[in-house]
Protein backbone atom coordinates (compact mmCIF):
# COMPACT_ATOMS: atom_id res chain seq x y z
CA UNK A 1 0.00 0.00 0.00
CA UNK A 2 1.14 3.69 -0.82
CA UNK A 3 2.19 5.59 2.15
CA UNK A 4 -0.36 8.72 2.78
CA UNK A 5 1.48 11.76 1.61
CA UNK A 6 -0.18 14.45 3.37
CA UNK A 7 -0.15 18.56 2.27
CA UNK A 8 2.02 19.69 4.78
CA UNK A 9 4.34 19.85 5.94
CA UNK A 10 6.60 20.06 2.21
CA UNK A 11 9.90 19.28 2.41
CA UNK A 12 12.17 22.21 0.11
CA UNK A 13 14.81 20.61 -1.39
CA UNK A 14 17.46 22.86 -2.93
CA UNK A 15 20.26 22.66 -5.35
CA UNK A 16 23.06 24.59 -4.42
CA UNK A 17 26.48 24.87 -5.99
CA UNK A 18 27.78 21.17 -5.10
CA UNK A 19 25.37 20.75 -2.37
CA UNK A 20 21.60 19.73 -1.90
CA UNK A 21 19.76 21.69 1.35
CA UNK A 22 16.22 19.97 2.64
CA UNK A 23 14.49 22.34 5.01
CA UNK A 24 12.18 20.23 6.99
CA UNK A 25 10.04 22.18 8.84
CA UNK A 26 12.80 24.03 10.05
CA UNK A 27 15.19 21.07 10.79
CA UNK A 28 18.26 21.94 7.78
CA UNK A 29 19.78 19.13 6.27
CA UNK A 30 22.59 20.12 3.59
CA UNK A 31 24.23 17.10 1.81
CA UNK A 32 27.27 17.47 -0.24
CA UNK A 33 27.17 16.71 -3.68
CA UNK A 34 30.62 14.95 -4.24
CA UNK A 35 32.93 13.60 -7.13
CA UNK A 36 32.51 10.28 -7.02
CA UNK A 37 28.63 10.80 -5.79
CA UNK A 38 24.98 10.80 -8.29
CA UNK A 39 23.54 13.88 -7.22
CA UNK A 40 20.21 12.12 -8.09
CA UNK A 41 20.59 9.51 -4.94
CA UNK A 42 22.07 12.77 -2.85
CA UNK A 43 19.23 13.96 -3.50
CA UNK A 44 17.03 11.17 -2.34
CA UNK A 45 19.02 10.61 0.37
CA UNK A 46 17.95 14.32 2.03
CA UNK A 47 14.57 14.05 1.20
CA UNK A 48 13.93 10.77 2.75
CA UNK A 49 16.20 11.44 5.67
CA UNK A 50 14.09 14.83 5.91
CA UNK A 51 10.98 13.21 5.88
CA UNK A 52 11.94 10.32 8.58
CA UNK A 53 12.61 13.04 10.88
CA UNK A 54 9.43 14.80 10.56
CA UNK A 55 8.08 11.09 11.78
CA UNK A 56 6.11 10.39 8.45
CA UNK A 57 6.61 7.43 6.16
CA UNK A 58 5.68 9.78 2.81
CA UNK A 59 6.05 13.85 1.87
CA UNK A 60 5.43 16.06 -0.41
CA UNK A 61 8.84 17.86 -1.73
CA UNK A 62 9.16 20.93 -3.62
CA UNK A 63 12.68 21.10 -5.91
CA UNK A 64 14.48 24.82 -6.38
CA UNK A 65 16.79 25.48 -8.74
CA UNK A 66 18.96 28.29 -8.65
CA UNK A 67 17.46 29.53 -12.21
CA UNK A 68 13.70 29.49 -10.56
CA UNK A 69 12.69 26.20 -11.51
CA UNK A 70 10.60 24.50 -9.04
CA UNK A 71 9.52 20.75 -8.89
CA UNK A 72 6.63 19.14 -7.22
CA UNK A 73 7.71 15.44 -6.10
CA UNK A 74 6.97 12.61 -3.33
CA UNK A 75 9.53 11.24 -1.56
CA UNK A 76 9.12 7.52 -0.30
CA UNK A 77 11.27 7.06 3.27
CA UNK A 78 11.19 3.86 3.65
CA UNK A 79 11.85 3.26 -0.04
CA UNK A 80 14.61 5.78 -0.73
CA UNK A 81 12.56 6.86 -3.67
CA UNK A 82 12.07 10.45 -4.73
CA UNK A 83 9.65 10.89 -7.82
CA UNK A 84 7.68 13.71 -9.51
CA UNK A 85 4.16 14.34 -8.84
CA UNK A 86 1.61 13.98 -11.63
CA UNK A 87 -0.73 15.91 -10.30
CA UNK A 88 1.93 18.86 -10.22
CA UNK A 89 0.07 21.02 -12.21
CA UNK A 90 -3.19 20.80 -9.56
CA UNK A 91 -0.51 20.50 -6.42
CA UNK A 92 -2.42 24.06 -4.70
CA UNK A 93 -5.21 21.92 -4.28
CA UNK A 94 -3.90 18.73 -3.18
CA UNK A 95 -6.20 16.92 -0.51
CA UNK A 96 -6.31 17.54 3.18
CA UNK A 97 -6.41 14.06 4.40
CA UNK A 98 -3.62 12.92 1.83
CA UNK A 99 -4.93 9.99 0.39
CA UNK A 100 -5.90 10.73 -2.71
CA UNK A 101 -2.11 10.80 -3.57
CA UNK A 102 -2.75 7.43 -6.35
CA UNK A 103 -1.10 9.69 -9.42
CA UNK A 104 1.67 11.03 -7.38
CA UNK A 105 4.05 9.22 -9.44
CA UNK A 106 1.27 6.70 -10.43
CA UNK A 107 3.52 5.21 -12.87
CA UNK A 108 6.27 4.68 -10.84
CA UNK A 109 6.19 5.01 -7.13
CA UNK A 110 4.40 1.92 -6.39
CA UNK A 111 6.05 -0.74 -4.37
CA UNK A 112 9.52 -1.96 -5.83
CA UNK A 113 12.38 -3.65 -4.83
CA UNK A 114 14.20 -1.25 -2.36
CA UNK A 115 17.15 -2.01 -3.67
CA UNK A 116 16.47 0.04 -6.83
CA UNK A 117 16.41 3.23 -6.37
CA UNK A 118 15.00 5.99 -8.16
CA UNK A 119 15.71 9.74 -7.85
CA UNK A 120 15.01 13.15 -9.35
CA UNK A 121 17.85 15.25 -10.60
CA UNK A 122 16.95 18.35 -12.07
CA UNK A 123 19.51 20.71 -13.62
CA UNK A 124 20.04 24.13 -12.89
CA UNK A 125 22.77 26.65 -15.36
CA UNK A 126 26.21 26.14 -13.75
CA UNK A 127 25.22 23.85 -11.04
CA UNK A 128 24.13 20.11 -12.48
CA UNK A 129 23.24 20.32 -15.84
CA UNK A 130 25.61 19.38 -18.39
CA UNK A 131 24.39 22.12 -20.86
CA UNK A 132 24.40 25.90 -19.33
CA UNK A 133 21.10 27.87 -19.46
CA UNK A 134 19.37 23.80 -19.57
CA UNK A 135 17.18 23.18 -17.13
CA UNK A 136 15.43 19.51 -17.39
CA UNK A 137 14.10 16.53 -15.28
CA UNK A 138 15.28 13.12 -15.40
CA UNK A 139 15.09 9.99 -13.68
CA UNK A 140 17.84 8.01 -12.97
CA UNK A 141 18.58 4.67 -11.22
CA UNK A 142 21.21 3.29 -8.80
CA UNK A 143 21.86 0.05 -7.08
CA UNK A 144 24.37 0.88 -4.68
CA UNK A 145 24.37 4.48 -3.52
CA UNK A 146 24.71 5.11 -0.15
CA UNK A 147 23.77 8.56 1.81
CA UNK A 148 26.29 11.07 1.87
CA UNK A 149 26.14 13.36 4.98
CA UNK A 150 23.37 14.56 7.62
CA UNK A 151 24.72 17.86 8.51
CA UNK A 152 22.47 20.72 10.28
CA UNK A 153 24.09 24.18 9.60
CA UNK A 154 23.32 26.28 11.98
CA UNK A 155 21.91 29.65 10.94
CA UNK A 156 23.77 33.22 10.94
CA UNK A 157 21.68 36.02 13.12
CA UNK A 158 22.17 39.24 14.78
CA UNK A 159 23.28 39.55 18.42
CA UNK A 160 19.91 41.32 20.18
CA UNK A 161 22.92 43.24 22.51
CA UNK A 162 25.65 45.73 21.91
CA UNK A 163 28.78 43.07 20.55
CA UNK A 164 31.50 43.24 22.57
CA UNK A 165 33.87 46.00 22.02
CA UNK A 166 36.20 44.49 19.22
CA UNK A 167 33.32 42.15 16.96
CA UNK A 168 30.54 43.22 15.17
CA UNK A 169 26.83 41.96 16.56
CA UNK A 170 26.32 40.01 13.27
CA UNK A 171 26.83 36.17 14.16
CA UNK A 172 28.09 33.69 11.44
CA UNK A 173 26.16 30.74 13.45
CA UNK A 174 24.19 30.77 16.15
CA UNK A 175 22.56 27.67 18.57
CA UNK A 176 19.80 27.50 21.03
CA UNK A 177 20.84 27.58 24.60
CA UNK A 178 17.01 27.16 26.03
CA UNK A 179 17.43 29.41 29.02
CA UNK A 180 20.68 28.23 29.93
CA UNK A 181 23.12 30.44 31.30
CA UNK A 182 26.35 28.37 31.39
CA UNK A 183 29.28 29.38 29.48
CA UNK A 184 30.51 27.92 26.50
CA UNK A 185 34.09 26.82 26.51
CA UNK A 186 36.46 25.12 23.79
CA UNK A 187 37.26 21.49 23.67
CA UNK A 188 40.63 20.04 23.20
CA UNK A 189 40.49 20.55 19.09
CA UNK A 190 39.61 24.35 19.91
CA UNK A 191 35.84 23.77 18.83
CA UNK A 192 33.09 25.69 21.24
CA UNK A 193 30.83 23.83 23.18
CA UNK A 194 27.36 24.81 23.75
CA UNK A 195 24.88 23.81 26.69
CA UNK A 196 21.20 22.99 25.41
CA UNK A 197 19.85 21.38 28.77
CA UNK A 198 21.06 18.31 29.13
CA UNK A 199 23.00 18.00 26.18
CA UNK A 200 26.58 19.29 24.71
CA UNK A 201 27.01 19.95 21.66
CA UNK A 202 31.03 20.48 20.05
CA UNK A 203 30.59 22.90 17.41
CA UNK A 204 32.60 23.24 14.08
CA UNK A 205 33.80 26.77 14.77
CA UNK A 206 33.72 28.47 10.93
CA UNK A 207 29.64 26.83 10.44
CA UNK A 208 28.64 25.93 13.72
CA UNK A 209 28.10 22.42 12.25
CA UNK A 210 27.68 19.63 14.87
CA UNK A 211 31.11 17.60 15.06
CA UNK A 212 29.73 15.68 18.48
CA UNK A 213 27.56 15.72 21.42
CA UNK A 214 27.07 13.99 24.47
CA UNK A 215 24.25 13.83 27.20
CA UNK A 216 24.48 14.24 30.90
CA UNK A 217 21.64 12.97 33.21
CA UNK A 218 21.14 15.65 34.09
CA UNK A 219 20.63 19.59 33.37
CA UNK A 220 24.02 20.83 33.33
CA UNK A 221 24.93 23.83 35.70
CA UNK A 222 28.62 24.18 34.94
CA UNK A 223 31.23 23.18 32.46
CA UNK A 224 34.98 22.88 32.09
CA UNK A 225 38.07 21.02 30.74
CA UNK A 226 40.77 19.61 32.77
CA UNK A 227 43.67 17.48 31.29
CA UNK A 228 43.95 14.89 34.11
CA UNK A 229 45.87 12.22 34.11
CA UNK A 230 47.24 13.18 30.40
CA UNK A 231 43.64 12.86 29.21
CA UNK A 232 41.40 15.47 27.85
CA UNK A 233 37.91 15.57 30.29
CA UNK A 234 34.96 17.54 29.70
CA UNK A 235 33.45 18.18 33.26
CA UNK A 236 29.84 18.72 33.67
CA UNK A 237 28.40 19.37 36.59
CA UNK A 238 24.73 19.94 38.47
CA UNK A 239 24.05 21.19 42.11
CA UNK A 240 24.99 17.33 43.33
CA UNK A 241 25.56 15.48 40.11
CA UNK A 242 29.18 15.80 38.37
CA UNK A 243 30.41 13.57 34.76
CA UNK A 244 32.88 13.16 32.95
CA UNK A 245 33.31 13.39 29.16
CA UNK A 246 36.07 11.89 27.29
CA UNK A 247 36.46 9.91 24.07
CA UNK A 248 33.26 7.59 24.58
CA UNK A 249 30.24 9.11 24.44
CA UNK A 250 28.85 7.23 28.00
CA UNK A 251 29.52 9.90 30.71
CA UNK A 252 32.16 8.76 33.70
CA UNK A 253 29.94 9.38 36.41
CA UNK A 254 31.71 10.93 40.20
CA UNK A 255 30.39 9.62 43.18
CA UNK A 256 29.62 13.33 44.91
CA UNK A 257 28.84 12.64 48.69
CA UNK A 258 25.23 14.83 49.29
CA UNK A 259 26.93 17.62 51.65
CA UNK A 260 29.10 17.91 49.23
CA UNK A 261 30.05 20.98 46.56
CA UNK A 262 31.21 20.55 43.63
CA UNK A 263 34.04 23.32 41.96
CA UNK A 264 34.63 23.25 38.32
CA UNK A 265 36.77 26.42 38.61
CA UNK A 266 38.99 25.72 41.15
CA UNK A 267 42.21 24.60 39.77
CA UNK A 268 43.68 22.11 37.00
CA UNK A 269 41.23 19.67 38.42
CA UNK A 270 37.55 19.59 39.43
CA UNK A 271 36.95 18.77 43.19
CA UNK A 272 34.15 18.57 45.91
CA UNK A 273 34.57 20.58 48.92
CA UNK A 274 33.20 18.75 52.10
CA UNK A 275 31.94 20.47 55.19
CA UNK A 276 34.18 18.49 57.44
CA UNK A 277 37.60 20.36 56.21
CA UNK A 278 37.97 17.67 53.08
CA UNK A 279 38.29 18.14 49.26
CA UNK A 280 38.11 15.37 46.83
CA UNK A 281 39.95 15.57 43.81
CA UNK A 282 38.50 14.11 40.62
CA UNK A 283 41.15 11.47 38.09
CA UNK A 284 40.17 11.10 34.78
CA UNK A 285 38.57 8.10 35.40
CA UNK A 286 36.18 9.49 37.74
CA UNK A 287 37.99 7.94 41.28
CA UNK A 288 38.49 10.78 43.72
CA UNK A 289 41.39 11.64 46.08
CA UNK A 290 40.94 12.96 49.44
CA UNK A 291 43.06 15.74 50.95
CA UNK A 292 42.24 17.21 54.61
CA UNK A 293 42.01 20.58 54.51
CA UNK A 294 43.62 22.67 57.77
CA UNK A 295 41.40 24.35 60.25
CA UNK A 296 42.76 27.61 59.33
CA UNK A 297 42.87 27.93 55.95
CA UNK A 298 40.82 27.47 52.61
CA UNK A 299 40.81 25.25 49.50
CA UNK A 300 42.18 27.48 46.98
CA UNK A 301 43.49 25.50 43.91
CA UNK A 302 43.18 21.54 42.84
CA UNK A 303 46.83 20.97 41.50
CA UNK A 304 46.45 17.77 39.85
CA UNK A 305 45.85 15.58 42.85
CA UNK A 306 47.51 17.76 45.04
CA UNK A 307 45.69 20.36 46.83
CA UNK A 308 46.83 24.11 47.57
CA UNK A 309 45.31 25.62 50.99
CA UNK A 310 45.80 29.10 52.39
CA UNK A 311 45.01 31.30 55.41
CA UNK A 312 44.52 34.20 53.68
CA UNK A 313 44.97 36.63 56.25
CA UNK A 314 48.57 35.15 57.88
CA UNK A 315 50.05 33.91 54.44
CA UNK A 316 50.60 30.46 55.59
CA UNK A 317 50.37 28.15 52.73
CA UNK A 318 49.96 24.35 52.71
CA UNK A 319 50.61 21.69 49.63
CA UNK A 320 48.66 18.71 50.62
CA UNK A 321 50.12 15.50 48.54
CA UNK A 322 48.28 12.43 49.99
CA UNK A 323 45.30 11.79 51.84
CA UNK A 324 46.58 12.31 55.57
CA UNK A 325 45.60 13.50 59.15
CA UNK A 326 49.07 14.44 59.12
CA UNK A 327 49.84 17.69 57.38
CA UNK A 328 52.51 19.25 55.68
CA UNK A 329 53.76 22.28 57.36
CA UNK A 330 52.96 25.17 56.40
CA UNK A 331 55.35 27.77 54.51
CA UNK A 332 54.86 31.74 55.48
CA UNK A 333 54.66 33.78 52.57
CA UNK A 334 57.87 36.46 52.99
CA UNK A 335 57.18 39.73 52.92
CA UNK A 336 58.47 41.10 49.20
CA UNK A 337 60.09 44.56 51.27
CA UNK A 338 60.34 45.49 54.69
CA UNK A 339 57.19 46.94 56.16
CA UNK A 340 54.79 45.35 53.48
CA UNK A 341 51.29 43.93 55.56
CA UNK A 342 49.40 41.31 54.08
CA UNK A 343 46.45 42.57 52.17
CA UNK A 344 45.05 38.62 51.27
CA UNK A 345 46.08 35.94 49.35
CA UNK A 346 44.68 36.41 46.39
CA UNK A 347 44.62 32.61 44.98
CA UNK A 348 46.81 30.03 43.06
CA UNK A 349 46.88 29.60 39.30
CA UNK A 350 48.65 27.28 37.78
CA UNK A 351 50.86 26.35 41.02
CA UNK A 352 51.70 30.09 41.48
CA UNK A 353 50.14 32.00 44.69
CA UNK A 354 49.53 35.10 44.84
CA UNK A 355 49.30 37.65 47.08
CA UNK A 356 48.90 41.32 47.63
CA UNK A 357 50.72 43.27 49.71
CA UNK A 358 50.62 47.25 50.41
CA UNK A 359 52.19 49.72 52.02
CA UNK A 360 51.86 53.44 52.77
CA UNK A 361 50.61 53.99 48.94
CA UNK A 362 51.20 51.41 47.03
CA UNK A 363 50.15 48.10 46.40
CA UNK A 364 52.97 45.14 45.74
CA UNK A 365 51.37 41.74 44.23
CA UNK A 366 53.47 38.49 44.87
CA UNK A 367 54.46 35.88 43.37
CA UNK A 368 55.38 32.41 44.76
CA UNK A 369 56.47 28.94 43.80
CA UNK A 370 55.27 25.84 45.84
CA UNK A 371 57.53 22.87 46.41
CA UNK A 372 56.15 19.88 46.46
CA UNK A 373 57.80 17.82 49.43
CA UNK A 374 55.28 15.79 51.49
CA UNK A 375 56.53 16.85 54.97
CA UNK A 376 56.72 20.82 54.63
CA UNK A 377 55.33 23.38 52.19
CA UNK A 378 58.14 25.61 50.76
CA UNK A 379 57.39 28.85 49.06
CA UNK A 380 59.66 30.91 46.86
CA UNK A 381 58.96 34.20 45.89
CA UNK A 382 59.07 34.60 42.19
CA UNK A 383 58.28 37.66 41.58
CA UNK A 384 57.03 40.91 42.35
CA UNK A 385 55.08 44.05 41.13
CA UNK A 386 53.94 47.12 42.13
CA UNK A 387 50.76 48.69 41.08
CA UNK A 388 49.18 52.30 41.82
CA UNK A 389 47.00 52.73 45.07
CA UNK A 390 46.00 50.37 47.88
CA UNK A 391 42.28 49.18 46.93
CA UNK A 392 42.82 45.86 46.14
CA UNK A 393 39.03 43.36 46.38
CA UNK A 394 39.77 40.48 48.85
CA UNK A 395 36.45 38.37 47.54
CA UNK A 396 35.03 38.06 44.40
CA UNK A 397 38.30 37.10 42.95
CA UNK A 398 38.39 35.70 39.09
CA UNK A 399 40.59 33.44 37.79
CA UNK A 400 41.20 32.75 33.87
CA UNK A 401 43.64 29.57 34.09
CA UNK A 402 43.91 28.99 30.22
CA UNK A 403 45.09 32.31 30.04
CA UNK A 404 47.34 32.27 33.13
CA UNK A 405 44.93 35.83 34.49
CA UNK A 406 43.85 36.83 37.99
CA UNK A 407 41.79 40.08 38.68
CA UNK A 408 40.88 41.61 41.87
CA UNK A 409 38.93 44.36 41.77
CA UNK A 410 40.81 47.21 39.38
CA UNK A 411 43.75 44.90 39.55
CA UNK A 412 44.78 42.69 36.70
CA UNK A 413 47.51 39.70 37.76
CA UNK A 414 49.21 38.11 34.40
CA UNK A 415 50.54 35.66 36.49
CA UNK A 416 52.48 33.47 33.46
CA UNK A 417 54.64 37.09 32.76
CA UNK A 418 54.46 37.96 36.81
CA UNK A 419 53.04 41.51 36.11
CA UNK A 420 50.26 43.65 37.43
CA UNK A 421 48.10 46.51 35.93
CA UNK A 422 45.72 49.22 37.72
CA UNK A 423 42.66 48.69 35.59
CA UNK A 424 40.52 51.76 35.26
CA UNK A 425 37.72 50.68 36.63
CA UNK A 426 35.92 47.16 37.85
CA UNK A 427 35.32 44.59 35.25
CA UNK A 428 35.09 40.95 34.36
CA UNK A 429 37.44 38.30 33.14
CA UNK A 430 36.77 36.53 30.13
CA UNK A 431 38.10 34.75 26.85
CA UNK A 432 41.82 36.25 28.21
CA UNK A 433 40.67 39.66 28.49
CA UNK A 434 39.31 42.38 30.98
CA UNK A 435 36.37 43.38 30.14
CA UNK A 436 35.69 46.78 32.20
CA UNK A 437 32.32 48.70 31.54
CA UNK A 438 32.51 52.62 32.15
CA UNK A 439 29.07 54.60 32.29
CA UNK A 440 30.02 55.42 28.62
CA UNK A 441 31.68 52.26 27.28
CA UNK A 442 33.02 48.98 27.37
CA UNK A 443 36.99 48.78 27.37
CA UNK A 444 39.00 45.45 25.92
CA UNK A 445 42.17 45.38 27.83
CA UNK A 446 44.99 42.55 27.26
CA UNK A 447 46.86 40.83 29.62
CA UNK A 448 49.54 43.72 29.50
CA UNK A 449 47.05 46.25 30.84
CA UNK A 450 46.62 48.17 27.33
CA UNK A 451 43.22 49.26 25.68
CA UNK A 452 43.05 47.41 22.79
CA UNK A 453 39.84 48.39 21.68
CA UNK A 454 36.47 50.32 22.89
CA UNK A 455 32.70 50.07 21.99
CA UNK A 456 30.66 53.36 23.16
CA UNK A 457 27.75 50.43 24.28
CA UNK A 458 27.73 50.57 28.16
CA UNK A 459 26.10 47.07 28.60
CA UNK A 460 28.04 45.50 25.55
CA UNK A 461 28.34 41.48 25.80
CA UNK A 462 31.04 39.93 27.07
CA UNK A 463 31.95 36.70 25.01
CA UNK A 464 32.44 33.17 26.99
CA UNK A 465 35.56 32.28 24.58
CA UNK A 466 37.31 33.83 21.53
CA UNK A 467 38.09 30.54 18.70
CA UNK A 468 41.58 30.55 17.13
CA UNK A 469 39.93 32.11 14.12
CA UNK A 470 38.83 35.29 15.94
CA UNK A 471 35.09 34.27 16.43
CA UNK A 472 33.20 35.56 19.63
CA UNK A 473 31.20 33.15 21.20
CA UNK A 474 28.97 35.34 23.01
CA UNK A 475 25.48 34.78 25.18
CA UNK A 476 23.32 37.93 24.89
CA UNK A 477 22.42 38.12 28.98
CA UNK A 478 19.08 39.15 29.66
CA UNK A 479 17.85 38.57 26.14
CA UNK A 480 15.11 36.22 25.91
CA UNK A 481 16.23 34.77 22.49
CA UNK A 482 17.85 32.12 23.95
CA UNK A 483 20.44 31.71 21.91
CA UNK A 484 24.90 31.70 21.58
CA UNK A 485 26.08 33.53 18.90
CA UNK A 486 29.17 33.30 16.99
CA UNK A 487 30.31 37.01 16.19
CA UNK A 488 32.58 37.81 13.51
CA UNK A 489 34.51 40.91 13.86
CA UNK A 490 33.68 42.47 10.85
CA UNK A 491 29.88 42.26 9.17
CA UNK A 492 29.80 41.18 5.76
CA UNK A 493 28.28 44.33 4.32
CA UNK A 494 26.37 44.71 0.69
CA UNK A 495 28.79 45.03 -2.18
CA UNK A 496 28.04 48.52 -3.72
CA UNK A 497 26.59 48.76 -7.48
CA UNK A 498 29.93 50.69 -8.71
CA UNK A 499 28.66 54.30 -10.38
CA UNK A 500 30.82 56.51 -12.54
CA UNK A 501 32.36 58.48 -9.30
CA UNK A 502 33.16 55.37 -7.26
CA UNK A 503 36.66 54.10 -7.11
CA UNK A 504 37.88 51.38 -9.21
CA UNK A 505 39.70 49.51 -6.29
CA UNK A 506 36.99 49.35 -3.62
CA UNK A 507 35.72 46.21 -2.77
CA UNK A 508 33.11 44.80 -0.21
CA UNK A 509 33.24 42.40 2.34
CA UNK A 510 31.08 39.47 1.13
CA UNK A 511 28.82 37.18 3.08
CA UNK A 512 30.08 33.67 4.74
CA UNK A 513 28.33 30.94 2.73
CA UNK A 514 26.39 28.87 6.04
CA UNK A 515 27.46 25.44 4.50
CA UNK A 516 30.48 23.58 5.48
CA UNK A 517 32.53 20.83 4.12
CA UNK A 518 31.21 17.69 5.70
CA UNK A 519 34.07 15.92 8.23
CA UNK A 520 33.35 12.91 10.16
CA UNK A 521 32.19 14.34 13.87
CA UNK A 522 34.76 13.83 16.34
CA UNK A 523 35.34 13.43 20.10
CA UNK A 524 36.30 16.07 22.82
Amino acid sequence: MTPAVHSWPVIRLTIGEGEIVADANGNVLTYPVLDDASAADVAADAAAEACRRLGLAACRVQGLTEDGEVYEMIVDADLGTLEEREDSTASGAAGGTGTGTARSGATTARRRTPARRKAVLWGSAGVLAATVGFSAFYTLQDNTAEPVATVYTPPPAQLPVPAPAGWDTYGDWTTPMTGSTVRAILDPSGQPVSVDGSKLIGHDPRTGVERWTRTAPFTVAQLALFTLDGQSRVAAAAARDLVLFGDGADPIRVDVPKDGTIVLDGGTAPRVDLPNKRTLIVSADGSTAARAVPAAAEPIEALGDDLVAADTRSGRIWRVTQDSAALPAPAKLPAPSAGAELVTVLGSVNGTVVAAWKTDDTTTIGFYALGDAADATEATQVGIVDVEGTDVATSGIQVDRKHGLLMAGTVLVDVDAKQAHRLPGAGKLAAGYAWVTTNTEQLRINAQGVTETTTDAARAAIPDVITDDGKAITRADGSSTGLLYALTQVAPRPTATPTPTSSPSSTATSTPSPTSTVSPKENP
